[in-house]
Order: C-alpha cells, then structure tokens, then sequence
C-alpha cells in the first residue's frame, strides 16, 4: 500500500476510535498534499485512496473506513460511499434507504474500532 493510503487508512481508524463523523474537508485538512476538494471528486487523489480503503476493507471483511467521513452541509457520505456498498456487497440501495445503511455501516464501524 502507498504511503499516502497507509496514512489516510490510520487516520480514520483513529477517528473512528473517537466515535464521531469527520468531513471531507478535515481529511484533506489534515492532509494538505492532497489538495483541497473540488468539484470533481473522481479526480481528487482522496477518491483513489478512499477506492483502495474500500477494497481492502471489503476483502477483509471489516466495515467500511469511509463510511466515518462526510459531506459538511449533508451530514452523510458521498455518492461513492453508496456506489462502493452496493457494487462490492451486491447490494441494491434504494434512495429510501440510504441513511439506515450508512447509519448501520458507520455503527459496526465505531463498534469494529472501539
């Protein structure tokens, strides 16, 4: 894993030892290198490390990091967070259901770190 990724993946986890939400804009606070967000978060060096996160998190059978990280004016996570649980988990998330997902997700993932 990259030195970038490995530092990132640290960082939550240790977040998610606190037990609350972070936003996107704290992460690439606390990682300057990145780069601020833009509009276009496909681009954005966080949205491979959150891809690579993910995969692992996923083979490894462990909640998801990123569901800990999230919008400022939304409260909840990205688009991706859903696109990610649903392609890798095969599971189809109606918009109905979206914050009873993240909210169990971001709940096993307090609880896998506590």
């Amino acid at each position: 894993m990259k030195t970038a990724v490995i530092d990132v993946a640290r960082f939550l986890e240790a977040q998610a030892k606190l037990g609350a939400p972070i936003t996107y804009s704290a992460v690439t606070k606390k990682f300057p290198d990145l780069g601020e967000l833009g509009p276009h978060w496909k681009s954005h060096p966080l949205c491979g490390i959150f891809g690579e996160l993910d995969d692992e998190d996923h083979r490894k059978q462990r909640p998801f990091r990123t569901a800990l990280v999230v919008g400022k004016e939304s409260g909840r996570p990205g688009q991706g967070f859903f696109e990610t649980v649903s392609n890798l988990r095969n599971q189809t998330i109606l918009q109905s259901e979206r914050d009873t997902v993240w909210a169990k997700e971001f709940e096993t993932l307090i609880a896998y770190y506590a």
